[in-house]
């Protein structure tokens, strides 16, 4: 009846449902896949990430978030108040490391070819590890920067400085050989460096191939991986879930499906698309101005095109890229601000709650919304405020995101079943469906 409606007077391929969203329900799961880049340029970028990841932990586990007010009616008004403004707070969250390194480059470092780290904290240390950190354990961000510190990072103890005085529970202002033992094991950090060809589009890919019970064909061909790799990152991907990408680096994407010199990553999304997957990328990485076609304070030695490979992902899947350096006041380079990047994380966090990205950019006129059979109307300009903020029930497009977001008591409720259809302006879709 809806699909009836939705394509009166246009045929099958002029509209189509909103691809990426493909599940039947609107989930608040997120399973969160960080690759980071552990060669030997990347040591100073994984401290600021694990110094900085407190900031992106308290937005999904607030003591504002962490439960909801119950008991007076004043309380179940303040509730729904916080449950429909803030619901990014209410994100059910997996997370989960692996790294750039698909080849052994002769280590044999952990994260190899999208496997899951996993830490093992010293008996005195009550840290508790595992390759998936969710909600339940006690401290997110010490056992997160375990995991990526003590298996995913490159460390050469000659430049690492020294804190006798350190005492194992404090909270470090920056990263010691001392703070290393306590947390990691007597030199038990030392190595872990991975391979110079960055291969975060393969490791990406791999990793949802060890996620899932029956891998698709492509996971094997050319590829590290065995029959015994499956389910090795077993507890990951929840049905209905977002699958968020996280790539932190300071090179371009050299992964091997692609050839030398091309910007095009579009086999890798038709790779991903295989999962029957919702996913996202967000990318810190190498500061490259695709406009100007220029890269400034490259490190890594990145590519143009190994950056641009990366920026086009974050767009596709409505992400975002971010530069890992960027010149200072001196005009020296230096590390951007970590803490503003894990902000813009959980922005993205909470987005996926309000935000339908569209595949295609359409025909604005021809969309139509339906939460679980019923039309949501589109906001009219008596329904924006002065201050841009729309105050009434209903969706509204945003053109800067391609995306469908929802507004006021019309945000759908988590597992009704969201539709949107339209007529696209040009092209099509990577897949339809029908």
């Amino acid at each position: 009846m809806l699909l009836a409606l939705a394509l009166s007077g246009c045929n099958n391929y002029e509209m189509f449902r909103l691809a990426g969203y493909e599940q039947a329900s609107f989930s608040n799961d997120a399973d969160i896949i960080f690759v980071i880049d552990n060669s030997s340029s990347m040591t100073d970028e994984a401290e600021d990430l694990a110094l900085n990841f407190q900031v992106f932990v308290d937005q999904l586990t607030s003591t504002d978030g962490g439960a909801l007010p119950q008991g007076t009616v004043s309380d179940a008004v303040d509730a729904y108040i916080l449950y429909t403004s803030q619901r990014g707070r209410f994100i059910d969250y997996n997370m989960g490391i692996t790294t750039t390194s698909v080849e052994d480059p002769g280590s044999t470092p952990p994260g190899l070819a999208g496997e899951l780290v996993e830490a093992s904290s010293p008996d005195d240390v009550d840290l508790k590890t595992g390759q998936v950190i969710d909600p339940s354990f006690p401290d997110v961000a010490a056992s997160f920067s375990a995991n990526l510190l003590c298996e995913a990072t490159c460390w050469q103890s000659s430049t690492i400085p020294s804190d006798p005085g350190f005492t194992c529970g404090d909270d470090p202002e920056q990263i010691t050989l001392q703070y290393l033992d306590c947390v990691c094991g007597f030199e038990e950090w030392e190595g872990n460096c991975g391979s110079g060809d960055e291969e975060h589009l393969e490791a990406a890919f791999l990793a949802m191939c060890r996620s899932v019970e029956d891998p698709p064909d492509e996971c094997f061909e050319g590829t590290p991986l065995t029959a015994g790799d499956v389910l090795t990152n077993p507890t990951i991907l929840r049905e209905d879930s977002t699958v968020l990408f996280v790539i932190v680096t300071d090179e371009g994407d050299g992964s091997r499906r692609l050839g030398q010199g091309d910007y095009d990553a579009t086999p890798y999304l038709e790779l991903l698309d295989l999962f029957g997957k919702t996913y996202r990328f967000a990318v810190i990485g190498p500061n490259y101005d695709a406009d100007a076609g220029t890269l400034t304070c490259n490190s890594g030695g990145a590519t143009t095109w190994g950056a641009e490979r990366l920026q086009q992902v974050a767009a596709e899947t409505g992400g975002f890229y971010n530069s890992i350096a960027q010149e200072g006041a001196g005009g020296d380079c230096e590390n951007s601000d970590f803490a503003a990047h894990l902000e813009d994380l959980g922005d993205l966090l909470n987005q996926l709650l309000v935000k339908f990205p569209l595949q295609s950019v359409p025909d604005v006129e021809t969309l139509l919304v339906y939460v679980d059979g019923v039309e949501i109307p589109l906001a009219g300009e008596s329904d924006i405020d002065e201050d841009g903020v729309v105050t009434c029930d209903c969706w509204s497009y945003d053109a800067s995101e391609n995306a469908v977001e929802f507004h006021g008591t019309a945000v759908p409720d988590y597992n009704q079943d969201v539709q949107i259809y339209y007529k696209p302006l040009e092209g099509m879709p990577r897949t339809l469906p029908f």
